[in-house]
């Protein structure tokens, strides 16, 4: 199976989307490969890799987690969605913003511990 074709973006909470498996995920996986469109300047859905930022159709939908099953990694010049737990069928997939962005450009409380996710400088 294609790295992608076992996750959906799914409806959450009102206009809240999430990222989910279709099916299992184990440690260590390409979950996803992005298609990224690099943009100048950090968005309330852009991720940041490296210096630079990009938006993606299925990245936009990623929401943080102060305990991720994913992060954001290059492999093989792509940039990619990589399992670092096992993930179940139907278990939201997410990633630690503060691992990845300089500065959020929406700092935000996280809904895990209530802490400001305002990126790592």
């Amino acid at each position: 199976m294609l790295p992608g074709a076992h996750i959906e973006v799914r409806k959450i909470d009102n206009d809240i989307r999430g990222v989910f498996s279709r099916n299992n995920i184990k440690s260590g996986s390409t979950t996803y490969i992005f298609n990224p469109t690099y943009v100048e300047n950090a968005t309330r859905t852009s991720i940041q890799f490296e210096d630079k930022h990009f938006e993606d159709n299925i990245g936009k939908y990623l929401n943080h987690n102060c305990n991720p099953n994913t992060k954001i990694a290059n492999e093989n010049r792509d940039i990619v969605l990589l399992s670092i737990m096992d993930i179940k069928r139907d278990e939201e997939l997410t990633f630690d913003y503060n691992t990845t962005e300089k500065k959020i450009s929406h700092p935000f409380k996280c809904n895990c511990h209530g802490k400001l996710i305002k990126g790592y400088l």
